[in-house]
């Protein structure tokens, strides 16, 4: 669990950073995959149930309570998608899409670093950060639509940029901000039913490909 000895690890329990539910359940996986543990924790106390980190982002820390979680500007993950944490220093517990570059790669090469984690279903007043890129024909007042299609859907447009080549394809991104990603879907529905364009999709940046 990335503690410098056993003693590092008993002040963790005691000033509740960690749950000894969290240190048993790390001990029974070793068992169950063969692994060897030199030492047992002797310390028990009793576990209390996981809480939303204070962020208020709808995300559960496997055996952590009041711990800082953010959601990674790497992959921009909403509820639904499939994640994993990320234990940083000084930052608490970064949530990552599963099939993000960058946690694959933080899963090579620090593994005792990540954690689960899961969508608790109640992501209450937070805002989601979504991305999407539209193809379409490039025609007079294009933009103009697309733009008051997100804003029909009351989405909040933080970051747009467009680009129209030679061959007179536009092609156009909008990062925006959503409170319930279940709605991600219509969005992209409603833009695609628009006048010339002829694709539209979520973008997912730092997913392997």
């Amino acid at each position: 669990m990335n503690f410098a000895d056993l003693d590092a690890l008993y002040v963790a329990i005691g000033e509740h950073h960690v749950s000894g539910r969290s240190v048993a359940q790390r001990v029974a996986r070793g068992f169950k995959t063969g692994e060897e543990e030199e030492q047992l924790p002797t310390i028990v106390t009793k576990p209390r149930r996981p809480r939303r980190g204070r962020s208020g982002v709808g995300v559960h820390v496997e055996g952590l309570d009041d711990v800082m979680v953010r959601l990674s500007r790497c992959c921009t993950p909403v509820p639904g998608d499939d994640i994993i944490g990320f234990i940083t220093r000084g930052r608490g517990v970064t949530v990552h899409r599963a099939d993000c570059a960058n946690a694959v790669s933080l899963g090579s090469a620090q593994s005792a670093r990540m954690i689960d984690v899961e969508w608790d279903g109640d992501t209450g007043d937070s805002m989601f950060i979504a991305s999407i890129e539209v193809k379409a024909l490039d025609r007079s007042k294009l933009l103009r639509d697309v733009s008051n299609a997100l804003s029909d859907h009351h989405v909040n447009i933080v970051a747009c940029s467009t680009h129209t080549g030679t061959d007179r394809i536009s092609k156009m991104r909008f990062d925006f901000e959503l409170a319930d990603p279940s709605h991600l879907d219509a969005v992209v529905r409603t833009i695609k039913t628009i006048d010339s364009v002829y694709d539209a999709y979520r973008i997912v940046p730092g997913k392997g490909k």
